[in-house]
Order: C-alpha cells, then sequence, then structure tokens
C-alpha cells in the first residue's frame, strides 16, 4: 500500500461544466466527440463537436446496437472552395446511408486545419422524426467512421468508404447530468493511498474471484473518503471484469500484520479466517468505469475511533479470461482519496437485487427476472427520517439487455424509475449520479428488473459469479450510513408435482422445480412456449424477501415474508419526452421509456459496413 501527499491543483477549479463531457473514439486520439448540454428535456439542445485526422469527411452515428442496421447518422465535410456541408442520414443496412427526409441537424461552425477536419453541430434530444434517434440516459453506443476525401460533387459514394479501420464504437453515457467533479472546491489536505494485488499470476480459467486484505493508514481522528479510482494495469483492460470494496470489522489490526495470509482466491481455504468479517460493501466499479467523485456533502467515514471506521479493507477482483490464458499477470487495484476536513454526511452503499435463484431459459428474449426489497426490511434498517440515494451502478453479466430500479411508496400510491439503462453493456459499468437524489422512507420498497437476452445461448443460466452466469444487481450510494449491506428476494418458482405444467414437461420425479432448479434441464427441446411458461412463474410465484446487516452477514429478522411481483407493477411512464400528435414524423425511433430514461443510443461505424 502506498500513502502520499496528492497535488491536483487542475481540480481546484471544477466547477460542472457540460462543456467537459469528452470522449475519444478511436486509438491515439484520430477521433474525438466532445458534447454539451443544459438541460435533458427532450425539447432541449445538445451540441456535439467532431475532431478527426483528416482532410474529407466525417460521420458520427447513434445506434440502437452498435452496428450500422437502424443507426442515426451525422455526415460532414468542407469542401475544396472551404464550403461546410451537414447531413442527417440514417442507415437501413450495411450500405450507403440514406438522407433523411426531415434535416434535424444545425451546422454551429466547421474548419480543416493542419490535417484536422472539427465539426461542430446541435440538434434537440428529440426531433420527434422517425428516422432520428432520441438522446437517451441509457448506455448510447456511437459509432464513428472517415473517409480520407470529400465526397464527388457532395454526394457520398461507394468510393468514399472508410474501409477497415476508420471506423469503430464505444459506449457512453450522453446525458449524465451531474459530473462526477464536485461542484466546489477540493480540500486542500488531500492524501491517497492505494490498495492493488501484487504480482498476481491469473490462473488459466475462465472466471476467477481473487480478494486481498489492506491495513489504512493509522489516523487519529476520522476522515472522509472523497473519491476512489480504478488502477489497472497496462494492458490487463479486458482481464479486470470488476472490483468490489468491503469494509471489515472485529480483527486486531497487530493480528492482521502479522497474518501471511493476506490475498488469494475468494471463498477458499487462501483465504485467512478474519476474512468472513468483511461483509460492508464501501464501492463498486466495473469495466469501462472512472474515478468517481462523492457529492460535496457526503463522503465515506474511516480512522480514529469511530464506529463507523472499518478495521481494514478486502478487495475483491473478478478476472475475466475467457480464453483461460495462462499469462496474464496483474497489479491492479484501486486508489483512495480522502480528507480530513469532514463533510456534512457520512456515506454508505447497499445492494438491491440478487444472484441466488435466477433461471434464465434457453435462447432468451427479453425474458425477465425480478428482485424485491421489500417493506419488511426497509422498515427495519431505515431511520425515521429517511436516507437519500444519489448513485448507482447497474450490474449484470453477459445476458444483461435491459435494468431497471423501481420505487414505491409504502403505501402503493405513489411509484417511479430511479434508474434505468435499456441498452446495458456488460463491459461498460459505471457508478452514476442520479439526476434528482431520491429520499427513501421506512417501508418503502425498491424492485430490480433485468432483462435477459442472448439467441445464440443454447443451455440454461443460472445465477452466479462466473460471466457465463448470471447477477442482478443495483449498487446504492446512500446517506446517512446505516448497518445494512443487502436487500433483495428470492424467487420462487410457481410450478409443483399438482401443477398441470408439471405433466406436461413430462417429469416423473418427486423433486420440485423450487428445490431442483436444474430439474429444467429435463425438458427435451425447449421451446418458446415453455420459456412463456416460465416467465408467467416468475410473475405468480411468491418472493422471499431478505436483507442483512453490516455486522458479521446477519440476516434482519422476521423478513422472510412471502411477496408477489404482480403486487408492485411497472411505474406509469411520464409523458415528458411525447411527440405533439401533429408532429410530421411523429416518435423517433427510439421505444417509449420514461423521460429520465429514453432508452439507448449509439455512434458507431458510419456508411456501410462491408467488412
Amino acid at each position: 500500500m502506498e500513502t502520499a501527499p496528492l497535488f491536483i491543483l487542475m481540480l481546484l477549479c471544477n466547477s460542472v461544466r457540460t462543456e467537459d463531457l469528452f470522449t475519444s473514439l478511436a486509438a491515439g486520439g484520430k477521433f474525438n466527440v466532445s458534447w454539451s448540454f443544459s438541460e435533458t428535456t427532450p425539447d432541449s439542445e445538445i451540441v456535439f463537436t467532431i475532431s478527426a485526422y483528416t482532410e474529407g469527411w466525417v460521420g458520427l452515428g447513434f445506434s440502437p446496437n452498435g452496428a450500422m442496421t437502424g443507426a442515426d447518422l451525422i455526415v460532414a465535410w468542407i469542401d475544396s472552395e472551404g464550403t461546410s456541408h451537414l447531413m442527417d442520414m440514417h442507415a437501413t443496412g450495411n450500405w450507403l446511408p440514406l438522407v433523411d427526409s426531415s434535416q434535424d441537424v444545425s451546422l454551429v461552425s466547421a474548419s480543416e486545419v493542419n490535417g484536422v477536419t472539427s465539426v461542430t453541430f446541435k440538434r434537440k434530444i428529440n426531433t420527434c422524426d422517425d428516422e432520428d434517434a432520441v438522446i437517451v440516459t441509457s448506455t448510447t453506443k456511437l459509432i464513428y467512421a472517415f473517409g480520407d476525401t470529400d465526397p464527388t460533387n457532395n454526394v457520398l459514394s461507394s468510393s468514399n468508404y472508410h474501409g477497415a479501420t476508420n471506423r469503430g464504437v464505444k459506449s457512453v453515457y450522453l446525458l449524465d447530468t451531474a459530473s462526477k467533479i464536485p461542484d466546489e472546491s477540493l480540500p486542500d489536505d488531500l492524501q491517497y493511498f492505494d490498495m492493488t494485488v501484487t504480482d498476481y499470476h491469473v490462473p488459466a480459467t475462465d472466471t476467477t474471484y481473487y480478494c486481498s486484505f489492506h491495513d489504512p493508514p493509522e489516523l487519529d481522528s476520522k476522515h472522509h473518503i472523497l473519491s476512489i479510482e480504478p488502477l489497472i494495469t497496462e494492458g490487463n483492460e479486458a482481464l479486470v471484469h470488476h472490483m468490489v470494496l468491503y469494509a471489515c470489522w472485529g480483527v486486531d489490526k497487530e493480528h492482521l500484520r502479522n497474518n501471511n495470509k493476506t490475498e488469494g482466491v475468494c471463498n477458499t481455504p487462501e483465504m485467512p479466517e478474519f476474512a468472513s468479517s468483511c461483509f460492508n460493501i464501501e464501492y463498486a466499479w466495473a469495466i469501462g468505469g472512472s474515478k468517481f467523485y462523492w457529492p460535496i456533502h457526503t463522503g465515506v467515514p474511516f480512522g480514529g475511533n469511530d464506529s463507523s471506521s472499518p478495521d481494514y479493507y478486502m478487495t475483491e477482483m473478478h478476472y475475466d479470461n475467457p480464453q483461460m490464458l495462462d499469462t496474464w499477470v496483474d497489479s491492479s487495484g484501486l486508489r483512495v482519496t480522502y480528507t480530513s476536513k469532514l463533510r456534512e454526511q457520512d456515506s454508505g452503499t447497499f445492494h438491491a437485487g440478487n444472484v441466488k435463484g435466477i433461471i434464465v431459459p434457453p435462447k432468451p428474449e427479453n425474458f425477465e427476472h425480478i428482485s424485491i426489497c421489500h417493506t419488511s426490511c426497509t422498515e427495519q434498517w431505515i431511520p425515521d427520517d429517511g436516507v437519500t440515494v444519489f448513485g448507482y451502478l447497474l450490474h449484470s453479466h453477459l445476458l444483461g439487455a435491459k435494468i431497471k430500479l423501481d420505487w414505491y411508496s409504502k403505501d402503493g400510491r405513489q411509484s417511479e424509475v430511479l434508474a434505468e439503462d435499456n441498452s446495458y453493456d456488460f463491459n461498460y459499468q459505471e457508478n452514476r449520479l442520479l439526476p434528482v437524489p431520491k429520499k427513501l422512507l421506512p417501508g418503502d420498497t425498491l424492485k430490480v428488473t433485468c432483462t435477459y437476452t442472448d439467441p445464440s445461448r443454447n443451455s440454461f443460466t443460472y445465477g452466479g459469479e462466473p460471466s457465463t452466469e448470471e447477477m442482478c444487481l443495483a449498487f446504492l450510494n446512500y446517506y446517512p450510513k446505516q448497518q445494512v449491506t443487502t436487500c433483495g428476494s428470492y424467487t420462487g418458482i410457481n410450478i409443483n408435482q399438482t401443477d398441470p405444467i408439471y405433466q406436461r414437461w413430462g417429469f416423473n420425479t418427486s423433486s420440485t422445480v423450487e428445490d431442483n432448479i436444474k430439474l429444467l434441464e429435463q425438458v427435451p427441446n425447449w421451446s418458446k412456449e415453455d420459456t412463456l411458461v416460465l416467465q408467467r412463474s416468475y410473475y405468480e410465484a411468491d418472493h422471499y424477501s431478505g436483507c442483512r446487516k453490516i455486522s458479521f452477514h446477519v440476516d434482519y429478522p422476521n423478513v422472510l415474508v412471502p411477496i408477489s411481483p404482480k403486487s408492485y407493477p411497472d411505474p406509469p411512464v411520464s409523458q415528458g419526452n411525447s411527440c405533439p400528435q401533429d408532429a410530421p414524423n411523429n416518435g423517433a425511433k427510439s421505444p417509449a421509456s420514461s423521460y429520465l430514461v429514453y432508452s439507448v443510443v449509439g455512434l458507431f461505424s458510419l456508411v456501410y459496413n462491408l467488412s
């Protein structure tokens, strides 16, 4: 572990400006995009600037899935006479795009200097044009492409093909309404410590969970953690899939320091006996994520004799090694930045959702799994004046296509979508801030819904740690900190020996599906009708909710009560993104969604994709 002063003068001027939003889409900075917006209402404008190393045409697109078909495209160039051109287009396949009947983009500026073409344009978040995509708060897949020459006679043709290298796709969050950088100057006493593994030779297995233990700096008084960032060994970006930081209590520090078991494969005899005291999640990071800043009035407590201060930390690393290579050596981990200048609130993290009991049938198409953090749990750990949720990270594995977090009031009269990603990308997950923090009161309920899709998966998939198995989780950052770490429900299966479905599937056993979830694998020639039956069972069966305390993973009492998902219908969809009924092309191509979570968008490989 390294401890050092942190000097970041650049962050002393850190007011939140959406002009700061930027990403490089091509290696070496060959194609960059920045964007800005002042509001996220459908009628608001968003401004994009493209900068590419070319004197030819440039293209940016929003794609529903990272492919060209169905993409909303913008193509621009500056001709030999110095005239700027901007075209609103769309793709119907892997061939030349078509010009939109309605041009819904406006040129702001364009230049061609020293071999770099820069174009700034603006458009509405929702143009209400069927040929345009709606800019959304879900994951957006940006596609890009560029050519070496201008279109002949200002008409894009096959001679302007971008080739195999001048194109690509990248997932981003376009409409993050809150920056990761605090909106006031950071304190002047910042320090950091690193928690990394030490030259770990990752085994030749597809999935490894590796845990390491870390003694935080000795501090005489309570401090606040202000930010955490990933430290990924260069070249291992695809290997390190996610990291979870746990706080641990109940072990003498001298015992920890004298123990030679400080790293090892999680949940195996390689772990020291005190690993069982590490159950409070402080932070979660996943592939694609960057540095996360806590809001200016909150911080994660540690240090001194404060009861909320952990004795030590454990990092859990998930290595994803699908090719089962034996050549990976890793020293990745986390950097924690902290201050002695305490903020107003102590922040905590818990996760809603579950892993246990997930069953996804073969060839799933929009198959839903639901987990409920029930009123019987929240009324036990949420104080009378409530807690405020300000940040989240949505998490599933390879089958995940959509994730949604819903809130329901105790009396059931109110409900709301808190967070949603209709274009979930397993390879791009990041902690995000809610546009408006949400107050949770005792007895409120949270529902996590994961939608799984993969027509190529020919076998059943169950809940578990490997990427080839599934999870359905929402990590939530909140304040003030409470004694809770998990809250969710285990799914019941409403199929037993008395159900006609049991005979329909030809089971001849005393075992029930609920007792033996792999019983379904015996069903021959699994069909779409079988999938519908299983989905109906999820909706109709009782769930059993549970939540656990921080201290030694103890269940809160009296929470294993049967609950029905049917009691929690989807919240009503806000009409904030609706288009006028008399709009000429009413209803853009994005599927309808709540205003805060316009569906997915993407910028990707422009013009046609022949290779």
